[in-house]
């Protein structure tokens, strides 16, 4: 960059409030050292999030009868193959009292 009153090359300056390009010959840079204006805004209208919930799992969504608690819904997980050689792991997480059983063979 180049000073726009001589036509020198910029140096880079520091000072305690920050670097720039300044002139060697001591001319100003109206572009170059104009204050950076930093505008904070706050958000008066913050709005609470508020959830209610029944206790059950809303991604317990497949029939699946829970052995402990009996409740009819449940979550599939699936844990992919570490190997080619191996099988999908498929589990079954009650919606209810978050109970894991891990099925046996392929889920259809």
């Amino acid at each position: 960059m180049f000073c726009k009153t001589c036509g020198t090359l910029l140096q880079p300056k520091s000072t305690p409030y920050g670097k720039w390009m300044a002139c060697p010959n001591g001319h100003t840079q109206p572009e170059i050292q104009k204050e950076s204006q930093s505008l904070k805004f706050q958000n008066l209208n913050q709005e609470k999030r508020v959830e209610v919930s029944d206790g059950k799992n809303p991604l317990a969504v497949h029939e699946h009868k829970c052995p402990r608690c009996g409740f009819d819904k449940a979550e599939l997980i699936e844990i992919s193959a570490n190997y080619s050689d191996e099988d999908n792991i498929y589990r079954m997480k009650c919606g209810k009292c978050k109970h894991v059983e891990q099925l046996e063979g392929k889920v259809k």
